[in-house]
């Protein structure tokens, strides 16, 4: 995985919601046909990346399968918790990672292997449990994942004698899995809970799905008054949505209109939320062909963003790098570059940013820096 796309969906998962749901991929929500209580749908993968194939559920025995991502941040948090857990349970429970919903654009999932293959050989024992990645149908993500009504991850599925009995966020899971063992956990009313909440979830997406469909059609056949329009009224309308709204309208006045029309938009929106500067930034550079100053203006957003509290300086310095890049300064570039590596060694010594900053970043920012400086001398 480009490992600036990595960082794009980073700031934008940090910004646009405290869990995981890409508002910027817009689905049609899928009719709720898997319930608390019913038999678990088989297991149906690509590759049973790491442990022991589960091929019967075994007596008196509890299953833990929780869906993650890579790009997601708080399922890679909730990793040593969940391989603590799985040390903790080891005569009672069988814990298997299942990793869904990889940003693989026009290709097959299954082209998303390598990079979850090598994220996992990575993070090596925090990751202390059974993973497998989905196939190219997407079984697990569809058949189990959004056939109960979940669009979020991490998400995480308890089962025993082959059924589902919980469904929910695994930084529960301990309590949970206590209740089970002990026999005092109420499935009932748990599944009474869980389908009132699972069908306000459903209306909220539909909700999502009534404003976000229309308007990425309209941008999508170059109906930019109506989209915009739409836009607009949508904003007041659904506050929770704000961002995404204005970044498709920001996106849309970068592809089609002019730079100074798009960055005057960034700038206004700047002012008005300054938590999104990075997001901006990130937008700005997924586009080729700008000017020089627009890249400029994107690495500015990077250096502010250096001086927010709880910044991830690795992800930030090699953005910072990649705008000067793009900017045609190559000198600025190493330089950022350089402050990106020792920045992503020096997390890796402290164990911060859990799976976000792994061996393989500072290979691949390295990779960059040699790509800079190769630059640089040729100037």
């Amino acid at each position: 995985m480009n490992i600036f796309h990595h960082s794009k969906r980073f700031f934008k998962k940090a910004i646009v919601l405290a869990g995981c749901i890409c508002l910027a991929t817009i689905a049609r929500a899928q009719d709720v046909t898997l319930h608390v209580g019913d038999a678990a749908p088989p297991l149906k993968y690509a590759k049973w990346i790491k442990g022991t194939p589960v091929t019967e559920y075994q007596k008196d025995r509890l299953y833990v399968f929780e869906f993650w991502a890579t790009w997601c941040g708080p399922c890679k948090a909730a990793m040593p918790h969940l391989s603590e857990l799985a040390k903790k349970y080891e005569d009672k429970a069988t814990f298997v990672g299942v990793n869904v919903w990889e940003k693989t654009g026009d290709k097959p999932y299954e082209s998303s292997l390598p990079a979850v293959t090598k994220f996992v050989n990575s993070i090596g024992d925090k990751m202390a449990y059974n993973v497998i990645a989905d196939n190219n149908d997407q079984y697990m993500g569809n058949k189990w994942m959004k056939a109960s009504g979940q669009n979020g991850i991490p998400t995480t599925f308890l089962l025993k004698e082959g059924k589902i009995i919980w469904i929910g966020h695994p930084v529960v899971l301990d309590s949970i899995m206590g209740l089970v063992i002990s026999g005092k956990f109420d499935m009932a009313a748990f599944a009474k809970d869980f389908e009132q909440k699972t069908a306000k979830n459903a209306a909220i997406s539909k909700q999502f799905n009534n404003v976000l469909l229309p308007i990425d059609s309209a941008i999508k056949a170059k109906e930019f008054e109506k989209a915009f329009g739409m836009i607009d009224k949508a904003i007041p309308e659904n506050p929770i949505l704000a961002i995404s709204l204005k970044n498709m309208k920001f996106s849309a006045l970068l592809s089609h209109f002019s730079e100074d029309t798009a960055l005057n938009y960034a700038k206004q929106w700047i002012k008005e939320n300054q938590h999104i500067s990075t997001f901006v930034a990130s937008t700005i550079l997924e586009k080729e062909g700008l000017s020089k100053q627009a890249y400029i203006y994107a690495a500015d957003l990077f250096k502010t963003a250096l001086e927010a509290e709880g910044s991830v300086k690795p992800l930030i310095y090699h953005g910072l790098a990649k705008a000067y890049g793009k900017a045609g300064d190559p000198k600025s570039a190493v330089a950022a570059e350089e402050k990106a590596i020792a920045c992503a060694k020096e997390a890796l010594e402290k164990g911060q940013w859990l799976g976000t900053i792994l061996d393989y970043t500072v290979t691949d920012y390295q990779d960059a820096l040699a790509d800079y400086k190769k630059a640089a001398e040729s100037k």
